[in-house]
């Protein structure tokens, strides 16, 4: 039942949630509110003209009624000032649903939650909408959100009717009247009713110190990405985030929202699996209330393999690339290493499989091989993750030898490492993304095969300038001189000669079927 309220339940409740705003309601509108004394109705005025809780019905507000896990969700994203999205109408979990009468208020606030990393639901996919919170439960809540944590943890309990793992919050709940104290056993399995909830949220909020600021929630969305949620805004120019697993820093670059209520931390590789902590440095201590959250990072897995193939034609040739995506289970193209895949091309090994510079495997494959007839024949292609019951399967048509169709700049870099020419003998690298006509990549060993029918680049200089220098280009372009060690196809250009005068220059490349332009400036 722990893991229903995570540690990161942390503070985040602010005064302004509890003020005197009017919602049209108070405990005078609800029936069995009217014996409560007049501090006890004080409490419950506070709290529904902050339309934190309301009523069950238009007339009764269903005092000793037994609060659920829906109830819960919205008491605790208000008072979290969790960011919720109201027209939200799909849930992620399938129990949950705006077609339940009863639950389906909640649905956004589930969702805020989960969003947040602040808490799971019963199994992977189900939130158990009705089921019951506990006393205990509700205890660790609010001693969380007044970050109490480690003074909850050096307390005990005699009472056995307290699990364990909440001893310490009830016994502190108790001693700070957040929750009332029992002449006998506390009963911490018990359901907590609604009236608990308003009162204890009252009491929570009175011991609650004002303008601090306290992480809320953090969580995994990426491979190398995790989410971090502030409960207010902060100074970003200041505040700086720091990850750790265990004793163990991990380097991380911070990337705050506009409204600088969360921040995105991404780590220069991707995240193994463990239990991690982020904590918030750099700002005036005595302004924060809690600085740092826990939570946990499941191994990156392969979800998903697709054919990213533009079309189900490939050439006819003897090193074909077949394209693959491997997306993990945020979606994201995975970082597994290509050895980890196999594949087969018409029942055969293909020659090679890497992986490329977007992290698509490329699967290169003689289609000559398999002796398919041109626009007539199918081949299947499998690919397959090693060791994991996964894969993806297609047939491909086989068409015509490859066709240089399609030219696309790539990348400009200047030997400089800056963003133009500035000296005489500098040279800018253009590197080419090359196109056969069934949209699928070029490769060097096409080219080198003399499978490319195109194989003349022709460069235009406009304005013209005799200073700029195409290194190699024309008819006699070999495979060594388009294409790098890594098979990147590529040309360069150098300066020769200073200009008087600041030059942008268009640089146009020609083959017979395509052409592609790009700017090179000049100090």
């Amino acid at each position: 039942m722990k893991k229903t309220l995570t540690v990161a339940l942390t503070s985040a409740m602010a005064l302004s949630m509890f003020s005197s705003v009017a919602f049209g309601k108070s405990s005078s509108d609800y029936t069995d509110l009217s014996q409560l004394d007049t501090a006890t109705k004080a409490k419950f005025d506070a709290m529904i003209s902050a339309g934190i809780v309301d009523g069950i019905t238009e007339t009764t507000f269903g005092l000793k009624s037994q609060m659920n896990r829906a109830q819960f969700a919205k008491v605790a994203a208000l008072l979290l000032k969790l960011p919720v999205n109201a027209g939200l109408r799909v849930s992620s979990y399938t129990d949950v649903s705006t077609y339940d009468q009863a639950n389906g208020y909640a649905l956004p606030y589930i969702e805020a939650l989960k969003t947040a990393g602040i808490t799971e639901g019963t199994s992977e996919w189900t939130y158990s909408p009705a089921a019951q919170v506990t006393k205990q439960e509700l205890a660790a809540f609010f001693i969380r959100i007044l970050g109490k944590e480690a003074q909850a943890e050096a307390l005990t309990l005699t009472d056995g009717s307290v699990s364990d793992w909440a001893k310490g919050y009830v016994a502190l709940a108790t001693s700070l009247k957040i929750l009332p104290e029992s002449v006998g056993a506390f009963e911490g399995l018990q359901p907590a009713t609604r009236e608990l909830l308003v009162t204890g949220a009252y009491e929570t909020k009175q011991q609650y110190v004002p303008d601090k600021v306290s992480l809320i929630g953090a969580q995994a969305i990426g491979a190398s990405t995790v989410k971090v949620w502030v409960n207010d805004t902060v100074d970003t120019k200041k505040a700086t985030f720091m990850l750790s697993k265990g004793s163990m820093s991990v380097p991380v670059t911070a990337t705050w929202s506009d409204d600088h209520k969360w921040a995105t931390l991404v780590s220069a590789s991707p995240l193994s699996e463990g239990d991690y902590t982020v904590e918030i440095s750099g700002i005036d201590s005595s302004s924060v209330l809690r600085k740092d959250v826990n939570f946990r990072v499941q191994k990156e897995q392969v979800t998903e393999l697709k054919f990213v193939n533009p079309s189900d034609t490939i050439a006819n040739s003897a090193s074909a690339s077949i394209k693959v995506k491997a997306l993990n289970q945020y979606g994201e193209v995975a970082s597994v290493e290509a050895s980890a895949f196999t594949a087969t091309v018409a029942g055969a090994a293909p020659t090679d499989i890497s992986k490329d510079e977007w992290g698509n495997l490329v699967i290169i494959a003689d289609v000559k091989a398999t002796n398919a007839a041109q626009l007539n024949d199918f081949i299947p292609v499998t690919v397959y993750l090693k060791n994991q019951n996964l894969n993806v399967s297609r047939s491909f048509k086989v068409g015509n030898a490859p066709i240089l169709s399609v030219i696309e700049p790539n990348k400009l870099t200047y030997s400089n490492g800056k963003t133009r020419f500035l000296n005489v003998g500098e040279t800018a690298t253009i590197t080419l993304n090359l196109y056969d006509q069934y949209g699928n990549p070029v490769t060097k060993k096409q080219w080198d095969n003399g499978e490319v029918t195109t194989k003349t680049l022709l460069p235009d200089i406009n304005p013209d300038n005799p200073h700029l220098e195409v290194v190699k280009a024309g008819a006699s372009l070999s495979a060594s001189d388009l294409f790098d060690t890594n098979g990147i196809a590529r040309l360069e250009v150098k300066l020769t000669a200073k200009p008087e005068q600041a030059t942008t220059h268009q640089i146009t490349i020609y083959s017979e079927n395509a052409y592609a332009t790009v700017s090179v400036d000049i100090n």
